[in-house]
């Protein structure tokens, strides 16, 4: 007896390979694919639950959208979220909802700065990125060096420094930074006095 070509299993293994090609071949076929992953609860950040390996932050020096210089030690007294990013970068692209939902939460507060560091240096390309998504997330660029030990070039890599001045948080790679964990870990670091 002959077995039919169109079983379950061949049909099941055949959707499995083209959803595999998809990822591998669409160009967002990966980032929709790590943003399912985070809806179901996957990549939540690695939030610290004390700052025993906080450490103090080097001068680090940034310009923002209109080419302003930033820099990290006039911010001093104030919470400080700062994510290396590419347009390219398919990681990158799956968290960017989440760290826009963070930053709409608290765009209004001046307790809190958000630097959403194109790691290209293209604002155009990376503002036009924002546009077309319809993020509001402010970019800045890199204007000078930043230590390896913070950012070695993998990118996402997000930061988070405290009112004192004190790195409390680094993830690399793709996180999803709605998360409710993180939200009350960045309401407690904007409580704290300095």
């Amino acid at each position: 007896m002959r077995r039919s070509s169109f079983s379950l299993s061949n049909i099941l293994y055949t959707l499995l390979f083209a959803g595999l090609l998809g990822i591998v071949f669409i160009p967002g076929g990966k980032v929709w694919f790590l943003q399912q992953l985070m809806k179901v609860g996957l990549f939540q950040p690695a939030v610290p639950k004390n700052k025993a390996d906080a450490i103090a932050s080097p001068e680090m020096l940034f310009r923002d959208a209109v080419g302003a210089p930033v820099a990290l030690s006039a911010l001093k007294g104030k919470v400080v979220f700062i994510n290396f990013w590419a347009t390219w970068c398919p990681p990158c692209r799956a968290e960017m909802p989440s760290v826009n939902e963070l930053y709409l939460r608290w765009k209004d507060n001046p307790g809190i700065v958000f630097l959403i560091v194109d790691a290209d240096s293209q604002p155009e390309k990376a503002a036009a990125f924002m546009k077309e998504h319809g993020y509001q997330l402010p970019v800045a660029l890199q204007a000078g060096e930043i230590p390896r030990n913070l950012y070695s070039g993998t990118l996402p890599t997000t930061l988070i420094v405290d009112k004192a001045g004190r790195i409390v948080f680094r993830e690399t790679g793709a996180a999803n930074y709605s998360s409710h964990r993180l939200k009350e870990y960045i309401e407690q670091l904007m409580a704290e006095k300095q």
